[in-house]
């Protein structure tokens, strides 16, 4: 990865991937999952493929991890540039953009809210 790279992301992901050597660009077709025949499948539509992305990249980051790597999922990033850069056609869904390599020190935990802050059961 070069520093141009580096202007695909946000500007506070920036910081965190100097020196990482690989960036992923996730994406998934739109109007495929949640979709049969052509036709949404229900109301969610095109929801179906960003879960489905969502999900992939979850079961990338833990095997990443467990083979020692590390891992940043960024949705902030400049998609146009990406699509442009690697070609990606309109008809793909960007969703983010990680980065794969070593922590460069122990990240620092944040203050969680109260679980009853964030959570609703029923």
């Amino acid at each position: 990865m070069n520093d141009s790279h580096l202007n695909l992301v946000g500007e506070r992901n920036k910081q965190n991937i100097v020196g990482a050597p690989v960036l992923i660009v996730s994406t998934y077709e739109k109007g495929k999952s949640g979709f049969f025949r052509g036709e949404q499948t229900n109301e969610v539509g095109d929801g179906w493929g960003a879960y489905d992305n969502g999900l992939s990249n979850a079961y990338f980051i833990l095997k990443a991890r467990a083979k020692g790597f590390d891992t940043l999922i960024m949705g902030m990033r400049d998609s146009d540039a990406l699509r442009t850069l690697f070609n990606i056609p309109e008809s793909e869904a960007i969703m983010a953009v990680i980065s794969l390599g070593y922590r460069s020190g122990e990240p620092r935990q944040p203050e969680h809210r109260p679980l009853e802050e964030v959570v609703q059961f029923f």
